[in-house]
């Protein structure tokens, strides 16, 4: 049996590249026909009945440039191809500046029910630094559109962190974001990435200014604070360190089978996979990926054994992400051995730090130990390797 229950497919172009994103993807959109035609073979490879499908996501890129009979023909093959659940979740990510509301209403009767809108700001000097293709009027738009097209589980992207971010700027796009009532907010800390054209530019402004970041760890410490606080005072759950639902009901039951370590299929260029114990990636090309299929190949580039300790930095480090935090029961069964003894050295830094708590057979992190994430998270790696 496949023991896999979610499907992953990539859509790798764009109109053009923001300067933030790390993403592959590539704006020769002529090569979109083949692309499909080579999707749909590759998830014809993988071809397997008896597993339960209950999760699917169309992640980019930009996946809102796809035709939507293009879209529907990508669903028959998986439903002709795998069990897919009659109460499937089917994500569909949009940009703001590539959609209507004809176009959101044929989505949705073709069967996509949530939607993640990359909104990123309600601000245009903002979008503009981060060269977005939308205006803030589209981003405000494309959730009354959603809502005229019948599409009520809507999610918004928005990002935090720009060089000249205040307070006052965040507070104001997180207001304006809460009136919209959506079910779902990310709220992303801006990161420069190696490579991209934000990342050149920070390299270019580090031999000048000695900066390497766009606001300093503290100022972003107190902006991440202040958004959970905000966004739990107006109704929202902070059920992971980016991620906000109107309600249990209302998270990413995709992203949550990544944050619980749930195997998953991989579909598309840079496409990741997962099937419990070994990841695989797909070629980060799109002719390569194209190539591939049709000589007859699966298109990946590389595949990992994960080891125990591997694996176990992976659960640590996802699962303290989330409001629950980590199952020490399912820890001791997974790796023979108490979470509590591994890491007894670290866990008592964090509690006299008050950046944890243990309670119901669980450790989880506060609010001001998720904004020193990345630190715990090393402290942990310290004790594995």
């Amino acid at each position: 049996m496949c023991d896999r229950h979610a499907i992953y497919i990539h859509i790798p172009f764009c109109v053009k590249k923001c300067a933030y994103c790390d993403f592959y993807s590539q704006t020769c959109l002529s090569l979109i026909p083949d692309y499909i035609q080579s999707l749909e073979k590759e998830i014809t490879k993988h071809s397997c009945t008896d597993t339960n499908i209950s999760t699917i996501y169309f992640g980019g890129g930009t996946p809102s440039l796809l035709l939507v009979k293009d879209v529907e023909n990508l669903l028959q093959v998986i439903d002709d191809n795998f069990s897919v659940s009659k109460d499937v979740e089917l994500t569909f990510e949009v940009n703001p500046g590539t959609i209507d509301r004809n176009y959101l209403a044929d989505l949705k009767n073709i069967g996509i029910n949530r939607l993640s809108i990359g909104a990123q700001s309600f601000n245009d000097e903002k979008l503009k630094f981060l060269d977005r293709i939308h205006t803030a009027e589209h981003a405000q738009k494309a959730i009354e559109d959603a809502r005229k097209a019948g599409i009520d589980n809507v999610n918004m992207d928005l990002i935090y962190g720009l060089e000249f971010e205040t307070s006052s700027l965040w507070i104001n796009d997180l207001n304006k974001a809460i009136k919209m009532d959506p079910s779902h907010l990310s709220c992303y800390m801006l990161t420069i990435e190696p490579g991209t054209p934000l990342g050149k530019k920070y390299k270019t402004k580090r031999s000048k200014k000695g900066r390497a970041h766009p606001i300093e760890s503290t100022k972003m410490s107190t902006l991440f604070k202040k958004t959970s606080q905000l966004l739990c005072e107006s109704g929202f759950e902070h059920y992971e360190i980016s991620n906000f639902s109107k309600g249990r009901h209302h998270r990413s039951k995709h992203n949550s089978k990544y944050w619980d370590m749930t195997p998953y299929f991989g579909f598309g260029a840079a496409a990741h996979a997962y099937d419990g114990k070994k990841r695989s990636w797909n070629y980060r090309s799109i002719k390569t990926y194209i190539k591939d299929i049709n000589s007859g190949k699966l298109p990946v580039e590389d595949e990992e054994m994960l080891t125990l300790d591997q694996q176990m930095m992976e659960m640590v480090m996802l699962r303290l992400r989330t409001l629950e935090g980590l199952d020490l029961e399912k820890f001791q069964t997974l790796f023979h051995i108490s979470f509590e003894k591994k890491f007894e050295d670290t866990l008592k830094s964090i509690l006299k730090e008050r950046f944890g708590f243990f309670n119901d057979n669980r450790f989880a992190l506060t609010l001001d130990g998720k904004s020193h994430l990345n630190g715990i998270v090393e402290a942990f790696a310290k004790g594995i390797y």
